[in-house]
């Protein structure tokens, strides 16, 4: 009996830790999807490899989950290079924001230029309060 209940105390450890590697497996493999972007697998694989910096074949075989215990230092360089993607989409959409402020402003001025009185509500939905007499705030404030 006691033999019996040595493998039911070794067998959750065991469920658990493979658990655990299925579950790696799953996130490498749902990285490499991401990182790759659309296509195709093979350029997924491809702008994934370039991304992580590893080999389009250790990138494939992630995909697939061919690899069965997942190396520390791969899983390291998949997160990184998934970490990298975020801050740079990030970015790009800190800069479109960016852009898209300027061409308000611009916009409000131009309205502003034309008839402040009947483009108001335009003027003032696009952020910019513009002032009877035709100037906006920034430019009586001297700015």
């Amino acid at each position: 009996m006691t033999e019996k209940q040595g493998r039911d105390r070794e067998n959750p450890r065991r469920e658990a830790e493979m658990y655990r590697v299925e579950a790696i497996q799953e996130e490498m493999a749902l990285a490499v999807r991401f990182l790759g972007g659309e296509g195709p697998a093979k350029d997924q694989n491809r702008k994934a490899a370039r991304a992580a910096k590893l080999s389009p074949t250790v990138i494939e075989r992630l995909r697939w989950k061919k690899i069965k215990r997942v190396p520390a230092d791969l899983a390291d360089a998949i997160r990184e290079a998934v970490e990298r993607h975020n801050e740079e989409g990030l970015g790009r959409a800190r800069h479109e924001a960016f852009i898209a402020r300027q061409q308000a402003a611009v916009l409000a001025s131009r309205l502003a230029d034309i008839d402040p009185d009947f483009y108001g509500q335009e003027i003032a939905r696009l952020g910019r309060p513009a002032l009877r007499d035709g100037r906006d705030a920034h430019q009586q404030s001297g700015e």
